[in-house]
């Protein structure tokens, strides 16, 4: 399944080094969110690509994901 999200939203993601390959649908690209606070505080899994995220945040013993593209994939679409 194909995402789709604001042009504004990708613009405000300067840090991707995958050129948006998470709004292909391809799940191997996606962090896996754990839990979340609002559409704004999202904690992910530790592994998948999270490796070669510039977007994850050392939170404590988890990690939060700054990336305004993914975060709107999980707030729009629950992935």
């Amino acid at each position: 399944m194909k995402f789709t999200i604001g042009e504004n939203i990708k613009k405000n993601a300067t840090k991707c080094k995958s050129n948006f390959s998470c709004l292909s649908g391809e799940n191997g690209c996606l962090c896996e969110i754990e839990d979340f606070a609002g559409e704004k505080i999202h904690f992910i899994k530790p592994g998948n690509a999270m490796d070669t995220c510039d977007y994850r945040m050392g939170f404590g013993y988890s990690y939060l994901c700054n990336c305004p593209v993914r975060k709107e994939i999980y707030n729009q679409y629950k992935v």
